[in-house]
């Protein structure tokens, strides 16, 4: 949208100072320079900005100010691209890319910021990730003015396509921007816009009130934002109506119109409204094609008008043969470009038939995420009303008055108590672990072990609560002696789940661990194997979703797996089910050995 334009080139027009060699010099230069900024400012195009920038890079070229001439350079690109003017931009970029080398200059990083801001304009935002991407890799360190335009530009360009990501760049300048209040007011709206596209109400509503906040605090700043995160609160509210009426209002008035259709079509996603979400996906992608064009068919005219010049001058040469041969090259330079038009339009409708599939297969995945919340409730419920149900039936045994209890009864009622605590306790630690502590954890990988020796022993420990009708059995290829690096508790928490489903899932035969080295010798490879009823098909993508169960049921809550496989990664391995194996289930752990 045009306010986190204007917002993300603040700071770069700010860095602009002056530093000429004599007194008169610096007076003219910052003549120039507020002048040259005022226009700047001023929406309407005025050519008069044009004349004064060359003329403030002309002063800054003589006194070999090469960081001022090049941002001059660069608001001039960007003044282009904020009045629809990407091919001039693009020409600018270009010419400065080879000035940069012949002066060894080491700028490029800028340079890459406006050819991501020209395809971020023209809605092609994979080109514009990729530049801005390369821009960010060749920071200088002390250029900060340029890495907070680069990652609040990266951090606005990615907040409705991959939320996610786009958190990680509005984190990466927090710090830096507390500094500069126009910044720090693009980090809050971006924030907000993110939580938006998550529907994350609670965390948007927080981000909102900063963001209000921050503005009353700082009234000189620009207001462009603040619409926006009104029409997203009255989403929120679920004043579908006002906020789709706001929204068309800012379309009306707004240079870019990109934005605006994904603020829609997150609406329509809030609604249930899928039929009004994928209409606005095709008039997104649409529009997308007419930008493209647009600048296509500038290109085309800037090369039809160069063809006629050639054919003035060579008509005033006289020289027939020469006009016959430009004419051709150009005939087929239209005619490529033509051909190329219409297999980028091909494209686009694939690639538009590709992005409706896609917003099919999210819905169904959102409708099954529904499902798995209602199981998850349902199940917490079931397993925690259990104990508890057991927990008040054994205390009004031990509290009846005139109930005779020996005092083994008695001590049998209160074991029995404390292993339904124990119950409750260890189904609320699991689920605490998936979310929060487990994913935060940090397993060191400092305890050395005796592989046949640890997980032998940790199997045995289920001789007393497995069924008599299932035979527990080691086996191993590695030698007595053969030891691994990592960290004793971790492994121990998988092997318990392991373990344990393989019990809960198997009625008789037996469960099997084995112990051995892989081909290359590089990886332990420990498998769990039973003789149970084993995975379906269709279910063995999704066990280790959170919440998810093969049998609900059976016992537990659907969370083990899930946290195991987490265990797994941060010990640098990994946990995997071997679907080849059809007697029942077997699970591979694999731990990396030195």
């Amino acid at each position: 949208m045009h306010y986190i334009f204007r917002l993300s080139v603040i700071l770069v027009l700010s860095l602009i100072h002056t530093a000429a060699c004599h007194a008169q010099e610096e007076d003219k230069a910052k003549q120039l320079q507020n002048r040259f900024f005022e226009l700047y400012n001023a929406s309407a195009l005025n050519p008069e900005f044009y004349t004064l920038g060359e003329e403030l890079a002309a002063l800054y070229r003589e006194n070999d100010q090469l960081n001022e001439y090049f941002r001059v350079q660069i608001n001039m690109s960007l003044y282009d691209i904020g009045h629809d003017k990407p091919m001039d931009a693009m020409k600018r970029a270009n010419q400065m890319m080879e000035e940069m080398e012949q002066e060894h200059y080491d700028g490029f990083s800028q340079v890459y910021m406006v050819l991501g801001t020209i395809f971020e304009s023209r809605g092609n935002y994979r080109m514009a990730q990729h530049y801005y991407n390369q821009g960010i890799k060749l920071l200088s360190d002390d250029d900060k003015g340029i890495r907070l335009s680069l990652y609040s530009r990266m951090a606005y360009l990615l907040m409705f396509l991959n939320p996610v990501d786009a958190e990680y760049w509005n984190k990466r300048y927090y710090d830096d921007s507390f500094e500069y209040p126009a910044y720090h007011q693009v980090y809050l709206f971006i924030n907000g816009m993110i939580n938006f596209t998550l529907g994350n109400s609670y965390d948007f509503k927080k981000a909102y009130a900063s963001y209000q906040a921050y503005h009353e605090q700082n009234n000189q700043l620009d207001s462009y934002g603040m619409e926006s995160m009104k029409i997203a609160s009255l989403a929120f509210e679920k004043k579908y109506d006002e906020a789709l009426a706001m929204l068309g209002k800012m379309e009306s008035r707004d240079l870019s119109t990109i934005g605006i259709f994904d603020m829609r079509t997150t609406i329509y996603q809030m609604m249930g409204n899928t039929q009004m979400a994928l209409k606005t996906a095709q008039q997104r992608a649409e529009c997308i094609d007419s930008l493209n064009s647009d600048m296509m068919l500038s290109n085309l005219n800037e090369m039809t008008a160069q063809a006629g010049l050639a054919q003035i001058q060579t008509q005033a040469a006289k020289s027939r043969e020469r006009t016959f041969i430009i004419i051709m090259v150009m005939a087929i330079i239209i005619i490529a470009t033509l051909t190329i038009s219409i297999m980028r339009f091909r494209k686009n409708r694939e690639q538009l038939k590709l992005k409706n599939e896609q917003l099919g297969s999210a819905l169904a995945m959102a409708e099954e995420g529904e499902k798995m919340k209602t199981e998850f409730v349902r199940s917490v419920s079931h397993e925690i009303r259990t104990p508890l149900n057991a927990i008040n039936g054994f205390n009004e045994l031990l509290n009846t008055p005139g109930l005779p209890l020996s005092e083994e009864e008695r001590s049998d009622l209160l074991n029995r108590i404390k292993e339904n605590v124990q119950a409750i306790t260890n189904i609320v630690d699991e689920m605490l672990r998936v979310a929060d502590k487990e994913s935060n954890e940090f397993y060191a990988k400092e305890d050395k072990l005796y592989c046949n020796q640890f997980f032998s022993s940790v199997l045995y420990e289920f001789r007393d609560t497995v069924s008599a009708n299932i035979e527990l059995k080691y086996t191993t290829g590695v030698i007595n002696r053969f030891q691994i690096t990592s960290n004793e508790e971790g492994l121990r928490k998988i092997m318990e789940q392991l373990i344990q489903n393989a019990a809960k899932f198997t009625s008789k035969g037996s469960i099997i661990v084995r112990c051995e080295e892989s081909e290359d010798k590089k990886t332990l490879l420990v498998s769990v194997t039973d003789t149970g009823k084993g995975i379906a098909k269709e279910q063995q993508d999704k066990i280790f979703e959170g919440f998810y169960k093969v049998d609900s049921f059976q016992q537990g809550i659907g969370l083990g797996l899930t946290v195991s496989k987490k265990i797994a990664h941060k010990l640098g391995g990994d946990l995997t089910l071997d679907c080849d194996y059809t007697d029942g289930a077997r699970f591979i752990l694999s731990l990396p050995l030195e």
